[in-house]
């Protein structure tokens, strides 16, 4: 093998971090290795990372529709794919040195999406009961809501990781809460998914979801807080 092809499946170490934050243990233990397995072997398809990204929002969809018709652990197993291959497109980028703003803008808008299709499938599997709802609403209110305070610090020009390991240095459960990024949640579904029980994962992900909106919000204004006016961008009664 010769220089040029052992470099293009070599896969930078700056990859077990996005530009999102650092990778939680699911990702760095789990997810990573097996993407970064994949993702060299198919770094010459005719893909691009953005093709790969919507590869994988399609196999969460396909999950939660698997979720909703019925068959939990194929829902499983689809959901977990689509985390594992969450990590392929920007290894992809990377590996054809054409990352971008815009290839990161659809990868987070897909994941958001696709989470709140999976709460659909969720409180569709455990009943189509008014609690299953209120439950995939509430998780749903965590999940997206923390993901404005994040972009919100980011932004801010604060880095992201700094956040995350604020907000899981407090007590043993917040320390739990480095286990509920997006690779986190989607193993927790894929986990309760294999015994079907998709009530408790939708309880889990309202739970948790919100305790850690809470203690996001909470570090990022400590983070945020003592800063010169001038350093903020902060919009003034500017509507949604």
């Amino acid at each position: 093998m010769g220089d040029n092809e052992s470099s293009r499946d070599e896969i930078p170490d700056g990859l077990n971090k996005g530009t999102s934050g650092s990778d939680g243990p699911i990702s760095t233990h789990l997810n990573r290795p097996i993407s970064r397995w994949i993702s060299p072997r198919v770094v010459d398809w005719p893909l691009t990372p953005d093709h790969w990204s919507y590869v994988s929002a399609a196999s969460v969809i396909a999950g939660a529709g698997a979720f909703a018709l019925g068959a939990p652990r194929l829902g499983a197993v689809l959901v977990h794919a689509g985390s594992v291959l969450d990590g392929v497109d920007g290894e992809v980028a990377r590996l054809q040195q054409n990352a971008s703003a815009q290839g990161a803008l659809l990868d987070v808008t897909l994941d958001r999406s696709t989470d709140v299709a999976l709460l659909g499938g969720l409180a569709v599997a455990a009943g189509d009961q008014r609690l299953d709802w209120m439950l995939a609403l509430a998780a749903a209110n965590g999940i997206v809501t923390a993901g404005v305070v994040k972009e919100r610090v980011g932004h801010e020009g604060e880095e992201v990781a700094r956040l995350q390991r604020k907000e899981t240095s407090g007590n043993t459960f917040d320390e739990v809460l480095g286990y509920m990024n997006r690779d986190g949640r989607l193993f927790a579904v894929t986990l309760f998914g294999l015994i079907n029980q998709p009530r408790l994962a939708l309880l889990w992900l309202a739970v948790t979801s919100n305790w850690r909106l809470a203690r996001r919000l909470n570090s990022a204004r400590a983070l945020l807080r003592g800063r010169p006016e001038e350093q903020t961008d902060l919009p003034i009664d500017t509507p949604a």
